[in-house]
């Protein structure tokens, strides 16, 4: 089992060398909210995590109508540019989620996770992985996508992914996880075979 911390600019800054001591491989850190909103820690993120010896990859937060509508191509070009500057061993990661995006219609939902995953692979060559859940996904109305790998949400005993995919790659269990005393942090597992389709590929 592969285990994973994804970190924002939110939490307490990470001690990299006691996670990398629990056996963590992979560190997925925020790279933007929006547009024009970068997160801030980025680069502190990655070189902690790297200088542990842990897989670095990134996450954007998907702005779709938040007080006016945000181009998700954009969003994505601004996403593939932090990823790029990260040196990622992982897929670039769309987080899709409802916070902050009530007012957006089922239709602006679909189309703005389906422009930001065409515009990921039209500047990296890379299908980024969505990071959602199953409630979260029903907004977008998608049966499409499933050649995306699926870094899914759930906090409870089981996790089942949401069509149109059969598994999911890996699976956020926590949300209030703490390593060596110290969180919350959000924490994931991922079997060999789901972590390895994570990876950016050459």
């Amino acid at each position: 089992m592969v285990k994973i911390i994804d970190v924002s600019g939110y939490q307490v800054a990470p001690d990299w060398a006691a996670i990398a001591r629990e056996g963590y491989a992979a560190a997925i850190c925020k790279s933007g909210d929006g547009i024009g909103s970068p997160d801030r820690s980025l680069s502190a993120h990655v070189d902690g995590a790297r200088a542990a010896g842990l897989a670095i990859g990134t996450y954007h937060y998907l702005r779709i109508r938040h007080g006016r509508a945000q181009d998700a191509r954009a969003q994505a070009r601004e996403a593939c540019a932090a990823w790029l500057a990260s040196r990622c061993e992982l897929r670039p990661v769309v987080d899709v989620e409802s916070g902050g995006n009530e007012a957006a219609s089922t239709p602006e939902w679909g189309e703005a996770v389906v422009d930001f995953v065409a515009e990921v692979e039209t500047q990296t060559g890379h299908t980024p992985t969505i990071y959602t859940s199953r409630g979260e996904w029903r907004l977008t109305a998608l049966t499409s996508l499933g050649r995306c790998p699926l870094w899914l949400a759930c906090y409870g005993d089981v996790a089942t992914a949401p069509a149109p995919w059969h598994a999911y790659d890996a699976w956020q269990y926590t949300g209030t996880g703490t390593i060596a005393g110290v969180g919350p942090y959000d924490l994931s597992r991922a079997t060999d075979e789901g972590y390895a389709r994570l990876l950016a590929q050459p």
